[in-house]
């Protein structure tokens, strides 16, 4: 579907901001529905997902693969050996196509062919990976689709989240961050442009930030007492991966805020480990 932009060839995260920011922006959405799906990798339904795997894999013998590699015993704390009786594991190879086959049946299809066709104006989906946002023009079809959703969901044995899902009005008459919503990271809000128009704009997500500004503290500070030469190209590194991801027009203050904040603590450990406040 072109709506899912997760573990796709020529797909990625930027190309599902930009094309929600485009929607947004231009198509007259006026409702969003943001909606998170409680511990979806450890609730993958293993019936279900071979059902749907059989409707496009004829080869029995794959089949039969992956639904070991499903099944396989996997190690509790306490040392003891069990089954799992649902879910993929995160990290392994073929997780995220296995999620992306899920969502594709359980989500993508019926929003597709269910819920658009019964819509009175626009609605559209974003999905990245069990991350997706939903957009609509009127608040009668957000409302409906808002109720329905955990139904829908319930079906396939997942739950929506209820602390991180909400309904809210969003458009260009509501200007200000107090209004927003957060996707991939990214803060989503209506603000206005150097000639007064409104304007969606995107900055890092508040949450994202404070647990980056956390992580490089305390990277800096295990790093301290080895050689600069040593880390000082990994802390480069590591604001340039930063950087490639949230770099975005609309996002330099928060860019330029996490720069700072890693330079001051940069130098206040090495003034620390110094004895003198020689670094600047």
């Amino acid at each position: 579907m072109r709506n899912s932009y997760g573990y796709r060839p020529n797909k990625s995260a930027h190309q599902a901001v930009h094309s929600l920011t485009l929607n947004l922006q231009f198509k007259g959405y006026g409702y969003i529905v943001e909606a998170d799906i409680k511990g979806f990798f450890d609730n993958l339904d293993h019936e279900w997902l071979m059902d749907m795997l059989k409707q496009r894999i004829d080869d029995k013998a794959i089949l039969n693969l992956i639904n070991q590699w499903l099944k396989a015993r996997i190690k509790s704390p306490d040392g003891v050996f069990a089954k799992p009786l649902s879910g993929s594991p995160q990290g392994g190879i073929i997780s995220p196509v296995l999620a992306n086959i899920y969502l594709h049946y359980a989500l993508d299809l019926w929003f597709e062919k269910k819920v658009k066709p019964r819509m009175k104006g626009r609605a559209m989906m974003i999905r990245y990976a069990d991350d997706f946002v939903c957009a609509f023009q009127f608040a009668d079809d957000a409302e409906r689709f808002y109720k329905v959703l955990p139904k829908r969901l319930k079906k396939f044995n997942l739950d929506v989240a209820e602390d991180k899902t909400s309904l809210m009005r969003f458009s260009r008459f509501h200007i200000g961050r107090k209004r927003h919503f957060v996707f991939l990271g990214f803060e989503f809000y209506w603000g206005r442009d150097s000639k007064g128009k409104a304007r969606l704009r995107r900055r890092t997500a508040v949450k994202k930030q404070k647990a980056t500004l956390s992580e490089y503290y305390q990277w800096i500070k295990a790093k301290r007492s080895l050689k600069l030469s040593i880390w000082l190209p990994q802390l480069k590194r590591k604001l340039t991966g930063f950087r490639n991801y949230f770099g975005l027009p609309d996002n330099s203050r928060s860019l330029s805020y996490v720069y700072d904040y890693v330079l001051h603590n940069l130098y206040k450990w090495l003034n620390r480990r110094s004895g003198r406040r020689s670094y600047n």
